[in-house]
């Protein structure tokens, strides 16, 4: 059993090492180019700007992401408790603020396709006044969770390790929070990806077969994108940790974490989004 538990650890951090170095690699990448395609275009739209925040939240994840590729490198955490707190947070903040702007887009699309709001009634204004509200609302609910609540027991500054706050999972409020997000984002996203789907083939069957050549479908597609990008990154994470929250044990829950870390880490591979972008897949 032992020699089993290394053998999964040792092939865990193989994996988590792979994901978070593609990510880095690619992500920097794509946001480099994708911030330098949206300076050159000096596009105004509020669509345009929802893509800017989320190049914002991405190089936010990206300059974290060597502190966890340390980590695992090296097995020891070098940075102290408050900067493992941060980094740990980042990423879960990345997440759900990402989720909050990919929703934004594609409930934008669908009110202007169901003519509920046009083109023209959409400013530079309306797109910081969004940014703001989203922003302000994530900190509003982060930050104290963050200062307040996130990684407080003693014993994690007692040990050189990292990204393992679990011993306050089973407290009430936080499963309470954690099936409140689960709850909120597959609901969300489960709704608008039978709207989307719905709307796309009913333009489809009305613009077969030129359909590509029309901007709307195409401002479509990107949409259904975004929710596929939730959908592989965001869910697995949210529908593993019903598994983990109701299997955690201090006791014996090495490989619980261990699968439980891949799961976050796949989380990040959402900053690819931008790459998806320059390399054509969308446009």
């Amino acid at each position: 059993l032992e020699l089993m538990e290394r053998h999964c650890k040792g092939q865990c951090r193989v994996i988590l090492i792979t994901l978070y170095g593609v990510v880095l690699l690619g992500g920097t990448t794509g946001t480099v180019l994708m911030s330098r395609m949206m300076f050159k275009r000096k596009s105004q739209s509020m669509i345009a700007m929802i893509v800017v925040n989320i190049i914002v939240l991405h190089s936010v994840l990206l300059v974290s992401l060597p502190f966890r590729l340390s980590y695992y490198i090296l097995e020891v955490w070098e940075f102290g408790t408050f900067l493992c707190r941060l980094v740990s947070s980042i990423l879960y903040g990345h997440m759900y603020v990402t989720f909050f702007f990919y929703v934004a887009i594609v409930i934008l699309r669908l009110l202007i396709y169901f003519k509920k709001l046009h083109m023209q009634q959409l400013q530079k204004c309306h797109a910081v006044v969004l940014s703001i509200v989203i922003w302000t609302m994530s900190g509003l609910i982060f930050l104290p969770i963050l200062f307040l609540q996130y990684g407080i027991n003693p014993s994690y500054s007692k040990q050189r390790r990292c990204f393992e706050f679990y011993k306050d999972i089973n407290r009430r409020e936080f499963i309470i929070l954690n099936y409140s997000m689960i709850v909120i984002m597959i609901t969300t996203v489960g709704v608008l990806f039978l709207i989307q789907m719905g709307v796309i083939l009913q333009q489809t069957k009305a613009l077969w077969p030129d359909m590509w050549a029309h901007q709307d479908y195409r401002a479509q597609i990107k949409s259904f994108f975004f929710l596929l990008v939730i959908v592989v990154c965001f869910i697995p994470h949210h529908v593993f940790r019903v598994h983990f929250i109701q299997n955690y044990s201090e006791i014996d829950n090495s490989e619980l974490v261990l699968y439980n870390e891949i799961f976050v880490a796949l989380t990040t591979v959402c900053c690819l989004d931008m790459v998806c972008f320059i390399g054509g897949v969308i446009h």
